[in-house]
């Protein structure tokens, strides 16, 4: 399968994370997850990811452990109680080898079943690049999947969708990985939904320095400062970066480096026209362009550009040696705001 751009964060990232999975539970009762499932007439087709792109994302083998045919047993449930005349197809990153040989073989005796693999880079595993790839659908960011009968789910959200529905019983609990340089030791936690940032964070949080603290992590998460927040089933990950204050020298000498900083406004710098923003675009996009029309006062030029293909994946600030918030710029541009203007 042919992507363009990307990145792999793996050899960018090596995170080593602690493989005993502790359980936290709610202060109050926990909240249960509830999947509305849609009408067997308008899915056409599923596609299953088990294809982490993102080194701080929950792998597979914290959800499947070793039962990868277990697991195809009960999408197999799921597909022919619910959902019949949907195909459906299974996305594995190239890096899970036992999960890949398992998965081609149960595939060989399912033809309901179709596998692909795919590279490890970030954000291969983004639905509307998953749409476009493997069913030649064209989908903006920010549209639902289903209004191409597409229905598109992690595999901890297939076991809990068979749980609840195949099952009938209740899920109040998910595994969320912990991770960054804000924290005393990376790791995997069973929480209970409707527990508290808060509480999560108690004691696991080094108290040396300030720290910022990011939902389903800092490329396409969210930040959060509520630590009051509680844990809804949309939780993957959380990320805990120590807030650096210091610059990098020279950055548009060391490109060969790739950079997490929370300081972008120590860091900004004028463009140096290295175009790698262009280049690590897995849409195939021109960041650099954005840049420059929205710098001349042109955001409405700047929708011209077919911004609204932009996936908000923030490849192009995260690629950026000057550290300029090229996706702040596109998100900007892309508001309604701007469309009337």
């Amino acid at each position: 399968m042919v992507f363009k751009g990307g990145v792999n964060l793996f050899d960018a990232y090596k995170i080593r994370f602690c493989n005993i999975v502790e359980e936290i539970s709610s202060d109050n009762p926990p909240e249960v997850f509830n999947f509305t499932l849609p009408s067997e007439q308008s899915v056409k087709h599923i596609i299953v990811t088990l294809c982490p792109t993102e080194p701080w994302a929950l792998p597979n083998w914290v959800t499947l452990g070793h039962k990868t045919t277990v697991f195809f047993d009960k999408i197999k449930e799921l597909q022919t109680t619910i959902f019949p005349e949907a195909k459906c197809s299974v996305v594995i990153t190239n890096n899970e080898t036992e999960h890949i040989s398992a998965a081609k073989e149960y595939a060989a005796m399912n033809e309901w079943l179709e596998v692909f693999v795919i590279d490890a880079k970030y954000p291969y595993d983004d639905p509307v690049v998953l749409s476009k790839a493997i069913l030649n659908k064209d989908i903006n960011f920010g549209q639902d999947t289903l209004s191409q009968g597409i229905l598109v789910f992690d595999a901890q959200t297939a076991l809990a969708i068979h749980k609840s529905r195949i099952l009938n019983k209740s899920v109040n609990s998910r595994f969320i990985a912990l991770s960054g340089t804000g924290l005393k030791e990376n790791e995997f936690i069973k929480v209970q939904l409707g527990t508290t940032l808060e509480k999560i964070l108690k004691n696991r949080v080094k108290e040396t320095a300030p720290y910022r603290v990011f939902i389903n992590g800092p490329l396409r998460g969210m930040e959060v400062n509520d630590f009051a927040q509680k844990i809804g089933w949309t939780v993957n990950d959380i990320v805990v970066l120590a807030a650096q204050d210091k610059k990098e020298m020279f950055p548009m000498i060391n490109t060969d480096r790739l950079h997490f900083t929370t300081n972008l406004l120590g860091e900004l710098r004028a463009c140096v026209y290295c175009n790698f923003c262009d280049d690590i675009c897995p849409v195939n996009l021109e960041p650099a362009l954005y840049h420059q029309a929205y710098n001349r006062g042109e955001k409405q030029k700047v929708r011209s550009y077919d911004i609204e293909k932009c996936i908000e994946c923030g490849l192009c600030s995260f690629a950026c040696p000057s550290k300029i918030e090229l996706l702040r710029i596109i998100k900007e541009c892309k508001s309604p705001d701007v469309q009337k203007a």
